[in-house]
């Protein structure tokens, strides 16, 4: 867990909601209790605990309809209970009213169990599930599903638009077309009511590639800010991986004595298993991460060692305020990456391969038949890549004050 505070209604009420993802903030008052701030401005009341050996996070209501004076009153029932060796959700769920069969929100949930967890890696489908019940849940619960029309969509839509959220509205619409589209495939409906309905905004496609300058600073930056988003920067900048793969890495995935790292297919976006070479650098920054004695994790979230970290907003503040650079993102490194191995006469097949593409070269036919790994031109492209990185801080005469990555 982050610094804690003591919450207040006039923190609450000020909290401004991150660009994207969610931050949790918690209470320095009652131990796992703090509220949730989504990009699309929602602010959840939650609890986090252990249950049996289990991290659980169980939520205490939306602010404002749940005050903060009723939350903590949930919280302290909820520590009551743990106390006695009861899980707090128990007597939640069982509390609630069964929504009706043909309700909205029982479809959401057969939506989410039936579709989303099944179809999707796990990071889109958390989106998906997070979006559903903090959007458009609250607003049509009760609702029979056939009785949401084309102006219910836009409404909830425009709100999102109204707070100067575009990004969101974008992301939630996706989710309600998505989960309406399903209802239509099912039977459920006879038509979407999203059918005619347009994205309200078009995704910004970008085309930000880093300049040897600006990859100077950021390294410098990482170096100096050190575990965990520091780390995690500089093997984004060396492997040209995910983001979610570098975080969610896990130390029985790498062998440091061989320099390779091998990414599950349930942890890729194409489903594949991958191999990605580490360079003599990579290695050297992943032996500067101390290892937990209870979690098989190389970046786990602060007191809850079964999930990965998760304190990216937080994290790139720090990051921007020292580098003094804040027009940029974390997948701006990945394309950074991949534009300068280019540029540097890396042949683009091998470069689709570090970065585990299944289109271009690897597409189609090609895809299937085209087994070979490449594995020593990638390592070599990487190695390559680590070099420049190297003389950029030699460059900028920091060389001796950053974590090493095989200059020659």
């Amino acid at each position: 867990m982050t610094d804690k505070i003591q919450l207040t209604d006039v923190y609450i009420r000020k909290m401004a909601a991150p660009e994207r993802g969610q931050v949790d903030i918690w209470d320095a008052k009652i131990s796992g209790f703090g509220i949730r701030c989504s990009a699309s401005g929602t602010k959840t009341f939650v609890m986090v605990y252990r249950f049996r050996g289990d991290w659980r996070r169980d939520g205490l209501g939306q602010y404002p309809a749940t005050s903060l004076q009723e939350a903590r009153r949930k919280a302290e029932t909820a520590r009551a209970e743990l106390s006695e060796g009861k899980d707090p959700r128990d007597r939640r769920t069982s509390s609630r009213p069964a929504p009706r069969a043909d309700g909205f929100g029982a479809t959401v949930e057969a939506f989410i169990t039936g579709y989303v967890k099944r179809n999707n890696r796990a990071s889109t489908a958390e989106e998906t599930e997070r979006l559903l019940r903090s959007v458009f849940v609250p607003v049509w619960d009760r609702y029979a599903l056939t009785d949401i029309r084309k102006p219910d969509v836009l409404a909830v839509i425009d709100s999102i638009m109204e707070r100067g959220k575009p990004s969101s509205a974008r992301h939630a619409f996706a989710a309600i077309r998505k989960f309406f589209n399903w209802c239509t495939e099912r039977g459920l409906l006879d038509d979407s009511p999203c059918r005619t309905i347009k994205p309200p905004v078009k995704a910004n496609s970008r085309e930000r590639v880093l300049t040897d300058p600006e990859l100077a600073i950021i390294w410098q930056a990482a170096e100096g800010q050190g575990y965990p988003f520091g780390r995690i920067v500089q093997l984004l900048m060396l492997t040209a991986q995910r983001r979610g793969e570098v975080v969610g890495m896990r130390w029985d995935e790498l062998d440091l004595d061989g320099g390779l790292w091998t990414i599950p297919s349930s942890r890729t976006k194409n489903h594949k298993p991958h191999m990605v070479p580490l360079t003599a650098g990579a290695v050297a920054v992943l032996r500067q991460v101390p290892r937990s004695e209870t979690s098989p994790l190389v970046f786990p979230a602060r007191g809850m060692p079964e999930q990965a970290y998760s304190g990216y907003s937080k994290g790139k503040r720090t990051l921007d305020a020292s580098a003094k650079l804040h027009d940029w993102t974390l997948h701006d490194l990945r394309r950074t990456a991949a534009t300068g191995m280019a540029r540097a006469g890396v042949p683009p097949h091998v470069v689709e391969r570090i970065l585990n593409h299944v289109t271009g070269t690897f597409g189609g036919v090609a895809g299937v038949y085209n087994r070979f790994q490449y594995l020593d031109e990638m390592r070599g492209a990487l190695e390559l890549w680590a070099r420049h990185i190297g003389r950029l801080q030699g460059a900028h005469g920091e060389a001796g004050k950053s974590t090493p990555i095989g200059v020659s």
